[in-house]
């Protein structure tokens, strides 16, 4: 077939000598790697060599049972299963020998940890935490080289052998890119901490400027997994990216998407908030595998620092966009206030996690018509009154009418 990739079958005695040489070479690799003679048999009679030999280059065969690595390691038995359920292992049988020298160097590096002082139950999060994501990565990284490795037509010793030598090629390319990724997303982090508290104690940073950051999120995107093939996650976080790309308008600026988030930011309000609307419309007529998405929106000083933008007002956006129900665009005030040309509606008053006070929030309803003009700013005795305030709420603090764009005339 033209254009085909796919190589020709082997001639008969040629594919016998392939399936004969593949065999012995499996074989010979996972007695290297500790396994009987038996346990090989036993495992090619019940179809799971190939499994075997990924198992063996990713870990190793089972030595350990659970209480000699409780022994060794220092952590009593219900810790150690619990940190076994947290980062997704399964927690074996009384003598069961199903712990590799890994688990126990695993083991060790936690009765480390805790003997310098981290909180144990801290500790079990975080490796809740860090299963989820590498659980994750995983999938996407078999996902996409398992359909490069297999070919028509392989046996099972060829299918094996094959996944076995790739992930002996994989195992130390990975960890790298791992490892800069965490020291990236850590140092991004603690950042962000050092600025907010910079911002609290000097009440302003130097090097800052005043801009609109917005956030927009898909909504359950973590549950999608449960629902969709892994590889449908990673093209719907794509789309997400593609999509944010084509919705900025400038002075917006498209910062970052990180799986089920980007990240705007603009010196003009207005600006970033057609880019969402635009995002938001754009994902609102995508597939129907793509989650809706809601916006969170503020407005005030932030630092940037290598691309990226840092500071109180990017973390009241982020909070903002939690706080969002699907498809809605959650502002503060500031920003609605200058968002000219938009409909805004006051919500409720919130706490938000992390932000100090409340926020007065509103939310966006909808772009007001072009051809629509602009109604003159009534003066008191002129005209239709608006209905008077009820009055001040608890605090003491008049309460705001609807925000107009500073550049209206009139007011109040």
């Amino acid at each position: 077939m033209a254009g085909s990739t796919l190589r020709p079958p082997p001639r008969p005695g040629v594919w016998k000598h392939r399936l004969m040489d593949d065999r012995q070479r499996l074989f010979r690799r996972l007695r290297a790697a500790g396994h009987s003679r038996a346990d090989i048999e036993g495992a090619e009679a019940r179809g799971r060599l190939p499994t075997l030999a990924v198992e063996a280059a990713l870990g190793g065969p089972g030595r350990h049972t659970l209480t000699a690595v409780s022994r060794a390691s220092g952590l009593s038995l219900p810790y150690l299963r619990d940190l076994l359920r947290a980062i997704g292992r399964p927690s074996p049988g009384r003598g069961q020998r199903a712990l590799s020298d890994e688990d126990m160097k695993l083991a060790k590096l936690v009765a480390r940890l805790l003997k310098a002082g981290v909180p144990d139950d801290d500790l079990l999060e975080v490796a809740r935490v860090i299963s989820q994501g590498t659980a994750q990565t995983a999938e996407a990284v078999r996902s996409t080289v398992g359909d490069a490795l297999l070919q028509p037509g392989d046996s099972e010793e060829t299918a094996g052998l094959r996944f076995a030598e790739a992930a002996d090629q994989l195992t130390p390319l990975l960890p790298p890119i791992f490892d800069y990724a965490f020291r990236t997303h850590l140092r991004d982090a603690i950042r962000r901490a050092l600025l907010t508290e910079a911002e609290r104690r000097t009440g302003r940073l130097a090097d800052t400027r005043d801009v609109a950051v917005g956030f927009a999120d898909l909504v359950d995107y973590t549950r999608l997994g449960e629902r969709v093939p892994p590889e449908d996650v990673g093209r719907i976080a794509s789309r997400l990216a593609e999509l944010s790309v084509r919705a900025v308008e400038p002075p917006a600026q498209l910062i970052k998407t990180i799986g089920d988030a980007a990240m705007f930011v603009s010196p003009d309000v207005p600006a970033l908030v057609r880019t969402v609307l635009t995002l938001r419309e754009s994902i609102g007529s995508a597939p129907q595998d793509m989650p809706g998405v809601r916006v969170g929106i503020a407005f005030g000083p932030a630092t940037t620092r290598g691309g990226d933008w840092f500071g109180a007002t990017v973390n009241l956006a982020s909070r903002l966009t939690e706080a969002a129900k699907q498809g809605q665009v959650l502002a503060t005030e500031e920003v609605a206030q200058r968002a000219e040309g938009f409909e805004w509606k006051r919500r409720r008053r919130r706490h938000l996690k992390g932000i100090e006070g409340w926020v007065r929030t509103f939310s966006l309803e909808a772009p007001k018509k072009a051809t629509a003009r602009r109604r003159p700013a009534r003066t008191p005795g002129r005209g239709p009154q608006r209905r008077s305030s009820p009055g001040p709420p608890r605090g003491g603090r008049p309460r705001p009418h609807l925000p107009r764009p500073k550049s209206a005339k009139g007011k109040r």
